[in-house]
């Protein structure tokens, strides 16, 4: 059997043809896509080693730098001065050790701090020789040689470490023996000691290097992490078969070599002496860049075949319904279509009509010319209500005519409370307007194209008196139901031929958007001279919304009745005067942003319908008092219960979010320590410094991502993000989509 997908010149061949170059298409970009991608994903998988590294550098560094802090606190004590001094001056006999608790309770505080990931901390005394630990206070002799055991740190080491001129020593990582009552255990402990020369103690933290990796690092796999002093001496590792001599040399440039079998990758804290340094396997790298590889292959091929499949399979089954219709029209047979698609049922069972009805029509065409033959217009206008044979006579007409058209405005909220609906109303006004209309000019045919239009086309030039007297009445009636809808009426001029309708019409559209804002229907018998578009020169566009932020409304009111008098001279329409109000909405609720009202809120909702309402000057300027009042109550009411430090932050981090800001320096502005602003900031705000910081800098990028045309990195460094990476993932974060769709989103 041969399949019908073969024959060149059948549909089903045609479809399949299609599908396959839409998946070779789709196909090569893939290709391309991998053939790029693997080479890239190794350059991200580096900057992902090379961002780990810089982060746990930072939090390592920080932690070193709070240990000291904690060191330097408990060096100063009060009571362990003043407990050192008895040592010093009284015999053995003569100390009252019970003074010493009162040293124990900070150094237990910070023992016991698991942020900390301290095993313990120490207070060593040298003469006579006694520490105190978090347990308690014991010999130094029987400490070191009983309960933390290590060969390179014996009491000798830190008996001589009294005589070394250093303050601070971070000593490099050894091997416990931690001894209790009823265990022992062999712990990595690093020692951070502190003393002032020539002291008679010294403090000693033994920070847990485990824990610290843990928290700092992550998990190992096969990477190695090591801590390097300023000479290159190895202060902590990680398990693994690198010493400190296989690390090659970086030039000051590089922060990654490729050596041997290892990516090194060092990060040199310029305020530190310390060198971090990760080694990861350059096959980890490999593997990772094949395997990707290798499964985005295997995708693609399956996506191929599915492709194939699903082509045949579809293009059989659109070919048979077609098929099996057409040999029911070869056969004349009006049988039924066994077809699962309804659009080819409904082909099928009105083809036969169509045909019945063929040469009827086309003896009627040749008879009479065509109604989309003698009217151009009839594609433009959307929706005629009337009857399509009162059409008839007016495509044969050939005389002179003019149009008038009643535009309606319908006032929603009256409507609304009436309970009756606009197109009902409009049926009504139309079928009156037909009446007055045929008693006044006899020669008129009245017809409703839409919801809110209605047409009256007039046979003849000099129909002035009747015209006049006609739309007379029609406005003293209309004026009745101003409260309802108001009407501009506008006369056309007077064309010669009926092909020229969609002239008059587009004429009598133009004549009634130039309206006047007056609450009164009007009859505009020529095109009215209007304002070009109304607008603020930037000196007052400041000045009004400078204003607006400072909460003072009356200005505001002030200056918009003045603009909207001088507007009003010129004889701006209603139109006009609308646009006007919807930029300042837009303008004024993008103001409200930083206080808490969103750009798409019910507020812009409800003055946009507010707007829309008026229809007169004065309700114009209703419409601004309440619109300006409405805005700085709110500016005022938040302005009031901001705390003058909270102001402060938000507003220097509004007015330069794009610069390099930091806690520390707005710490060091307001004369605060970084830890209490971070907490005072917390709880009057409910959010951390960092949080509002990127909402400002996200919420900035949103404006520019709808306003401008510039790179999504572009707009990264403008609002001070230096990573581009970093950019879109807190983008992502807040707004739960990356910054290039939301710019689709927006533009869409």
């Amino acid at each position: 059997m041969k399949w019908p997908i073969f024959n060149r010149q059948m549909l089903v061949f045609k479809i399949f043809i299609s599908f396959l170059v839409i998946i070779l298409l789709f196909s090569s970009f893939n290709l391309l896509s991998v053939h790029l991608f693997g080479k890239g994903v190794q350059k991200e998988i580096i900057q992902y080693n090379r961002l780990m590294l810089k982060n746990t550098a930072e939090r390592y560094q920080t932690h070193f730098e709070r240990m000291k802090t904690i060191l330097f606190d408990l060096y100063s004590d009060e009571y362990v001065v003043a407990f050192n001094r008895q040592l010093l001056r009284k015999s053995p006999l003569d100390i009252e050790f019970s003074s010493a608790m009162e040293l124990m309770k900070p150094l237990r505080a910070q023992a016991y701090n698991p942020m900390l990931y301290l095993h313990n901390v120490l207070i060593h005394f040298n003469t006579p020789s006694i520490v105190f630990e978090k347990e308690g206070s014991v010999e130094a002799d029987m400490l070191f040689s009983r309960f933390y055991v290590s060969e390179d740190y014996p009491l000798s080491f830190w008996e001589n470490n009294f005589r070394d001129s250093r303050n601070y020593r971070l000593h490099a990582e050894e091997t416990f023996t931690v001894s209790s009552l009823n265990s022992a255990l062999d712990l990595q402990l690093i020692p951070f000691s502190f003393r002032v020369p020539a002291s008679n103690y010294q403090v000693i933290a033994l920070l847990d290097g485990n824990l610290m990796r843990e928290a700092y690092y992550g998990e190992e796999d096969n990477r190695q992490f090591m801590i390097l002093e300023k000479d290159g001496s190895l202060l902590y590792s990680t398990s693994g078969r690198l010493a400190a001599t296989d690390i090659p040399k970086f030039n000051e440039s590089e922060d990654y070599i490729l050596s041997g079998d290892y990516y090194f990758f060092r990060e040199a804290p310029a305020d530190s002496s310390l060198t971090y340094v990760t080694a990861v396997p350059y096959s980890n790298i490999a593997a990772r860049v094949r395997t990707t590889t290798l499964t985005l292959i295997l995708i693609s091929g399956a996506a191929i075949i599915i492709g194939i499949l699903a082509s045949v399979f579809f293009s059989r089954k659109i070919n048979r319904p077609v098929k099996d219709m057409v040999t029911l029209l070869l056969r004349r047979d009006s049988g039924k279509l066994k077809s699962t698609i309804h659009e080819f049922d409904l082909i099928h069972q009105n083809i036969r009509d169509l045909m019945l009805e063929k040469e009827a029509t086309l003896k009627d065409l040749i008879d009479k010319r065509s109604l989309l033959t003698s009217f151009g217009y009839i594609n433009k206008l959307k929706a005629i209500m009337s009857d399509i044979n009162d059409w008839k006579d007016i495509a044969e007409m050939n005389e002179p005519f003019f149009i008038v058209l009643y535009q309606l405005h319908f006032k929603m909220l009256s409507v609304e409370n009436s309970q009756m609906k606009t197109d009902r109303m409009a049926y009504y006004i139309q079928e009156y307007i037909n009446v007055v209309m045929s008693e006044s000019v006899p020669s008129s045919h009245t017809f409703q194209i839409e919801n809110n239009q209605i047409l009256s086309l007039i046979r003849g030039k000099d129909l002035g008196e009747e015209l006049e007297q006609g739309l007379g009445m029609l406005k003293m009636i209309l004026d009745r139901d101003k409260d309802y809808f108001l009407a501009t009426i506008a006369i056309s001029s007077v064309y010669e031929h009926s092909s020229q309708f969609n002239d008059a019409y587009l004429e009598v559209q133009e004549m009634a958007q130039r309206a006047r804002p007056v609450d009164e229907s009007q009859v505009i018998r020529e095109r009215r001279h209007v304002p070009p578009q109304l607008v603020f020169t930037v000196q007052q566009e400041q000045e009004l919304y400078a204003n607006l932020q400072a909460g003072n409304h009356e200005f505001c009111i002030s200056f918009l009745n003045r603009m909207l008098e001088q507007f009003d001279r010129k004889e701006a329409s209603i139109q006009q005067l609308k646009q006007l109000a919807a930029g300042i909405i837009a303008r004024v609720v993008k103001i409200l942003a930083p206080y808490g009202v969103d750009a798409e809120s019910s507020m812009q909702q409800r003055n946009m319908a507010l707007m829309k309402e008026c229809y007169t000057l004065d309700q114009f300027k209703q419409f601004y008092e309440h619109l300006f009042l409405t805005s700085a109550t709110i500016i005022l009411s938040i302005k009031d219960e901001q705390d003058p430090t909270i102001s402060f932050i938000l507003d220097y981090v509004e007015n330069r979010y794009a610069e390099d800001l930091s806690l520390e320096l707005l710490a060091d502005k307001l004369n605060l320590s970084v830890a209490y602003l971070s907490v005072y900031i917390k709880e009057k705000t409910g959010t951390n410094f960092s949080e509002h910081l990127n909402a400002i800098r996200i919420r900035k990028a949103k404006e520019l991502l709808t306003e401008h045309n510039l790179s999504v990195q572009e707009i990264g460094l403008q609002i001070g993000y230096q990573n581009v990476t970093s950019f879109i993932r807190m983008f992502k974060k807040i707004t739960g989509i990356p910054p290039g769709e939301y710019r689709k989103s927006k533009r869409m």
